[in-house]
């Protein structure tokens, strides 16, 4: 008996294709998803200006190569982050959240996250989570201050 209730816990634990489609959209209009590309660009370019010795043509073909490579990762992301969504959303809260997410307001705020996200940053200057944290720690107890 308790061997087929973990059969069946184990049955529902796998998502459907629905599910993982629906999961596999949503997973697209996620943030991470706007930003993918330009970390993509950001790596291709950086990568051919490490190889100067590369000729213009062998330069545009490595970014096709980066393009191609990039475009299959995405879709290995988009399937995990689908599967898992559909792992922990019925296919009803799925379509919801679907449409919720490809409305015209949070497409047009995907598509202006990178821009925002690179000018607020830029704003901000340097940042170093870990030494303010020290550094707070410090003057409320007097340990791990820098000596």
């Amino acid at each position: 008996m308790m061997l087929l209730a973990f059969a069946l816990a184990q049955a529902a634990a796998v998502p459907t294709t629905d599910a993982t489609a629906l999961g596999a959209r949503l997973a697209r209009s996620g943030s991470i998803m706007a930003l993918l590309p330009m970390v993509a660009q950001k790596d291709t370019e950086e990568l051919v200006a490490a190889h100067p010795e590369l000729s213009a043509d062998e330069q545009q073909k490595l970014r096709e190569t980066a393009k191609v490579t990039f475009e299959a990762g995405m879709t290995r992301i988009e399937t995990a982050f689908g599967t898992a969504y559909a792992k922990r959303f019925t296919e009803a809260e799925l379509r919801e959240l679907v449409a919720l997410a490809e409305n015209p307001a949070q497409r047009k705020l995907r598509e202006v996250q990178p821009a925002v996200m690179a000018e607020a940053l830029g704003s901000l200057g340097s940042l170093d989570l870990k030494a303010d944290i020290a550094a707070a720690f410090c003057r409320d107890t007097g340990k791990l201050c820098k000596r």
